[in-house]
């Protein structure tokens, strides 16, 4: 059933821009890549195979004549194994460069002649496996280039992005992470081979001592010399050397180990690959956001007429311009609005006010203008408009995908409607308005943050999370890696933060909605958006969105003690005030708010500080 679309202004559409048909649309449609190329059926050949390799690979006895040591390529192997297993779903331009890189390493270490004739099988069908991921990684990007073709000519036009898209950000995050992750990678690496070469210096000023096994733990032998002398040698396969066999030893003063068994880097390697497969993953992810969101502003971008919709997910979806009956969607992307100047901002604000616990959210179809070729990954901007008609821009929060087989959007939201906690309880409602007759309209943003004590305890943590990474780090740069070191690094993140929404948690109400900053990012909540703020029995804040999406403050307060102690901390305070805005539209700030007032998330900060403080304990 076809519906009329919300109407773009003309002066929103830049001159010349023509309308993109269904029949083109269509075409750009059938351009994506083959149903071969799809990422599930690589992903699952490289697995099913890489297990098989694995399940059918010799294991070799450690020996003098054949010692075990550090095995740097075979690391290498499977954390690109492991790594590709993300990348053949989501970064195509990756897998192009990993999969040959294995292949080589594959044919190059493991197929040699007089080897076991399954593993042989095995190691060729990883090859096979890795050829087709690397095919279908090309025929995903060789599908975008000719998508972005389909659309400049169905364009034949190009313009500028309007000015209130800019600036556009996106990959600065993942170019943090991943350069800190990938930093801590580089330094595991260093500590390995320092170890290898202590190993080796200590090798060779060492006595070689002939010494019969007696006795075999889990992670040592007893052996007896031939001028009998016993001691316990640390031993990581003990299963290869059966009591009464003959083994060498190596002797330099205190040091001791089996020729059988170098020193072996695997605490170091494994270290690599927990931070360098996910650096690497962030370090493209964000050097490709970066480059795809310069390249929209650099130079003037082919211009569409579309339809468009937002459905209660949260998610933008884009039509043909004369689908009006909104049934096929060309593809789905998270859209943040970038903002106009104050005095606009302030009359729609205004103007909505009086509909907006009646249309929390606006599925209907609106014009639009898509600025920017469309393909999965990639990054837009669309001139649209909200719910009174008036035009605004949006650009891209994430990359475009395509949507699923059968994926329709959610334009239903009954149950958040009927479960509104600001209308169902009248009691409720009496203690919104009284907090509300505390507020006196300034006109001005307003915020909150962490009180003297939140901040003190941030402080007393951060000192706290120091002093463990880096007595974390000593033990591993001085007795090396070791199982129960690795709960408190999979915990680090949680502590960091905890610690920056301590130290630095901000909401700021302005006219625009709600600026929140927690520990790694700022969101915004427009008023019309907004659902509940909420302090729970737990002891957390829950800002509610009317499209499902909720933003946490975890664990800052007590609240049975609160009570007790008769305190108000400012979380509290925050989301009272906040709902008692979100019920009287007329005592919101009418000023936006500038961007320094709506906090900076200190998790990125502690998280680069952490990484310097483990690199400098490391290196001296």
């Amino acid at each position: 059933m076809s519906e009329t679309p919300v109407p773009i202004p003309s002066g929103s559409v830049p001159a010349g821009t023509p309308a993109w048909s269904s029949t083109d649309a269509a075409l750009w449609a059938g351009a994506g890549p083959a149903s071969w190329a799809r990422p599930m059926w690589s992903v699952l050949a490289l697995l099913i195979t890489v297990v098989w390799a694995i399940a059918v690979e010799p294991v070799p006895s450690c020996s003098d004549a054949a010692p075990c040591g550090p095995d740097w390529g075979g690391m290498a192997e499977v954390g690109l194994a492991v790594g590709l297993l993300y990348w053949l779903a989501r970064l195509p331009e990756l897998t192009l460069i990993a999969a040959p890189a294995l292949a080589a390493m594959v044919a190059w270490g493991e197929l040699v002649p007089g080897a076991d004739r399954m593993f042989q099988v095995a190691n060729f069908a990883v090859i096979g496996a890795l050829a087709f991921g690397w095919a279908a990684a090309r025929e995903r990007l060789a599908a975008r280039s000719g998508q972005r073709r389909l659309v400049e000519r169905a364009a034949g036009v190009r313009h500028r992005l309007p000015e209130p898209a800019s600036p556009l950000v996106r990959g600065r995050l993942p170019l943090a992470a991943g350069l800190v992750l990938c930093a801590v990678a580089a330094g595991a690496v260093l500590l390995g081979l320092s170890g290898i070469r202590a190993d080796e210096r200590h090798a060779d000023r060492a006595a070689h001592i002939t010494a019969t096994v007696i006795r075999r733990g889990e992670e040592t032998v007893r052996v007896r010399t031939d001028d009998e002398r016993r001691f316990t040698v640390d031993a990581f396969y003990p299963e290869d050397y059966g009591v009464g066999s003959t083994v060498t030893v190596l002797e330099d003063g205190s040091w001791r180990r089996l020729v059988a068994e170098p020193y072996d880097a695997f605490g170091w390697q494994l270290l690599v690959l927990a931070a360098g497969l996910p650096g690497l993953s962030f370090l493209t992810v964000g050097v490709l956001a970066h480059r795809r969101a310069v390249a929209l502003r650099r130079a003037p971008v082919p211009a569409l007429r579309v339809l468009d919709r937002t459905d209660y997910e949260g998610r933008t979806w884009v039509y043909a311009a004369d689908d009006t009956a909104g049934q096929t969607a060309l593809f789905t992307c998270l859209c943040t609005a970038t903002l106009p100047d104050d005095d606009e901002l302030v009359d729609r604000i205004e103007d909505e006010a009086e509909d907006e616990e009646e249309f929390p959210v606006d599925t209907r179809l609106h014009e639009a203008v898509l600025l920017g070729a469309p393909y999965e990954g990639g990054e837009l901007v669309l001139v649209t408009t909200d719910r009174a008609g008036d035009p605004i821009v949006i650009r891209t929060a994430g990359p475009v995908r395509l949507p699923r087989t059968g994926k329709k959007p959610l334009l239903e939201a009954t149950a958040l409607a009927d479960t509104d906690p600001d209308t169902s309880d009248p009691q409720r409602r009496v203690r919104i308005d009284r907090i509300a007759a505390t507020l006196a309209p300034t006109g001005r943003p307003v915020r909150w943050g962490p009180g003297p004590v939140a901040r003190t305890a941030g402080l007393a943590l951060t000192a706290g999370v120091a002093a463990g990474v880096s007595f974390t780090a000593h033990s591993l740069a001085t007795d090396g890696f070791h199982w129960h070191l690795l709960l408190p690094l999979l915990a680090l993140p949680i502590w960091i933060r905890f610690a920056a929404v301590l130290l630095n948690w901000r909401a700021t109400a302005d006219s625009t909605g709600l600026w929140l900053a927690g520990a790694w990012t700022v969101r915004h909540v427009p008023w019309e958006r907004l659902r509940a703020a909420e302090y729970t029995d737990e002891g957390s804040v829950e800002i509610r969105r009317s499209d499902g999406g909720t933003w946490h403050l975890t664990g800052l307060g007590e609240p049975r003690l609160e009570r007790r102690l008769r305190l108000r901390p400012s979380y509290v305070r925050m989301a009272e005030e906040v709902t008692a805005l979100h019920a009287h539209p007329e005592l919101r700030p009418a000023e936006p708010s500038p961007p320094s007032d709506h906090g900076l998330p200190l998790g990125p900060v502690l998280l680069l500080l952490v990484g310097l403080a483990v690199t400098a304990v490391l290196i001296t």
